[in-house]
């Protein structure tokens, strides 16, 4: 791969989730005053000056994370997750040792430092199924774990146990502060209650977002330069219908055998999974929004989502330029061997699945759905980390609740920009246009609250278009129709008595 184009989205990935910082009289004593004022209102003014003089890293560490110094007697702060190695959960919450990787060394030195300051010992576990973990220990109604992560699809299997504490009444949780993910936390928090937290100790939510990545060799070929990419996304006209037109030359019989097959090269292509789900919110959709009694209207159904299904079935079918491939995540192998033009995959394919790829290549956003749209939008993976109080943790409220927003607060000064600081050691330099684009894509990020119940309670409805996609069904309205009734009752009768909500 080109380097170059590595260095720039970790650069941009950094810069995206950084914090916004930052008459007279002749007497005697107006005079005093007048001095004393002025030396008062010189001081933000120097304030700011110094601080526009700061690196972003510089900056975040000037940022108090306000926790009281209190030591723990070297008390253990146990953590679960899983043990899925494809994302290293784990890694997020432990390292063993100093490897000179930047960011595995980011994470070490990160609980270090918690653990003189506070006087702790760290710990990690973890097994396939992390979620199940917390009913596990509400039962046996034993501290064995403090914190437990788990996927944000799978919030639902504990919050339903109601094996969770709520984390707005934990001590030293500051939802404000810019190492809490308030595009996710805001939507998950319903009558005040919010179970499965979202922050800067999860970076698989910013790794795991989606977006379109392009190989700017290929899109040579057929004429396309770069630049009038980058200006068809600035200038607000990256639509689906644009998208569509551009792919549908893009097909090379490479075989020669005279029949589309999987060694050819297309435009687009990507395993119908994961990728497809972000149709919707690319096109502005929004499955659940909090109306003012607190509740959930569920906005999934309308014309409009009608119409998104048709639109994709016009290239996702007896279409030249399209690929439907046979395996999840499919699309990094082909995108990588030069086989895709355009690929959706997730930011974590740029340091991992395309380290090696020669081609130079770039991110864009998902294209919008007309140009009246306002934003690009994109969503995360529903894999990427959150993080439960399993209710035994209640008897070390004030110990759980500190340690964990000391990591979350250590992680946005130090193992984030430890991905910048991986790159700079490189000497790459700094495609400026690329990291525009995964700051445009990073702004665009929506977190629904409903993937945290939408393999129970939310009945599929998450994935619906995917489904349709997957089943050559085109008639949503109709499927959907039969599952409504199922889901008000669902939201009545079981989410909503979760949340604190009566009859």
């Amino acid at each position: 791969m080109s380097k170059k184009i590595l260095s720039a989205l970790l650069a941009a990935l950094l810069l995206s989730t950084s914090f916004t910082a930052c008459s007279e009289s002749n007497t005697e004593a107006n005079i005093d005053e007048t001095t004393s004022s002025a030396a008062v209102s010189a001081e933000p003014a120097a304030e700011e000056a110094v601080e526009e003089e700061l690196s972003d890293l510089e900056l975040r560490q000037r940022i108090s994370d306000d926790l009281p110094e209190m030591t723990w007697d070297g008390a253990d702060f146990r953590v679960y997750t899983s043990d899925a190695t494809w994302a290293d959960y784990e890694g997020e919450i432990i390292a063993e040792e100093l490897t000179g990787d930047a960011c595995n060394d980011a994470v070490y030195n990160r609980n270090i430092r918690i653990e003189e300051r506070f006087e702790v010992k760290m710990s990690v576990s973890s097994d396939s199924t992390p979620w199940n973990m917390p009913k596990t220990l509400a039962h046996a109604g034993t501290d064995d774990y403090h914190l437990v992560a788990f996927y944000d699809y799978q919030a639902n299997v504990p919050i339903s146990a109601e094996a969770l504490l709520n984390w707005m009444e934990a001590p030293y949780q500051d939802l404000d502060k810019p190492w809490h993910n308030k595009l996710a936390n805001d939507g998950a928090t319903i009558n005040n209650r919010l179970y499965a937290i979202c922050s800067d100790l999860s970076y698989t939510s910013m790794t795991f977002t989606h977006t379109i990545f392009a190989n700017l060799d290929l899109l040579d070929q057929y004429g396309h330069m770069r630049e009038d990419l980058y200006n068809l996304v600035l200038e607000g006209k990256w639509t689906i219908d644009q998208f569509i037109s551009m792919i549908g030359e893009m097909y090379q019989d490479t075989n020669g055998n005279g029949k589309s097959d999987t060694s050819d090269l297309y435009g687009f292509g990507y395993s119908v999974w994961n990728p497809a789900d972000v149709w919707f919110t690319a096109f502005g959709g929004q499955i659940t929004t909090i109306n003012e009694t607190g509740r959930l209207d569920v906005t999934f159904m309308s014309e409009k989502t009608v119409s998104m299904l048709e639109k994709l079935f016009s290239f996702h079918f007896n279409f030249p330029g399209f690929i439907s491939l046979a395996n999840q995540y499919d699309e990094e192998d082909y995108f990588a061997g030069g086989q895709l033009v355009f690929a959706p995959m997730r930011f974590q394919a740029a340091y991992i699945e395309l380290r090696d790829m020669e081609d130079e290549y770039t991110m864009l956003p998902y294209p919008k759905w007309d140009e009246e749209q306002a934003e690009y939008y994109t969503n995360a993976d529903d894999k990427f980390t959150v993080f439960g109080m399993p209710t035994p943790s209640y008897n070390s409220l004030e110990f759980v609740s500190m340690i964990f927003e000391a990591l979350c607060a250590e992680s946005y000064k130090t193992v984030y920009p430890a991905y910048y600081d991986q790159a700079l050691k490189g000497k790459y330099s700094t495609d400026r246009q690329t990291a525009d684009m995964v700051d445009l894509i990073m702004a665009g990020r929506k977190f629904d609250f409903a993937f945290q119940f939408g393999n129970s309670l939310f009945v599929m409805i998450p994935y619906m278009l995917r489904g349709q996609i997957q089943d050559n069904n085109p008639n949503i309205a109709s499927e959907y129709k039969k599952i409504e009734k199922s889901l008000n009752k669902s939201l009545e009768k079981k989410l909503y008595p979760l949340y604190g909500f009566e009859d």
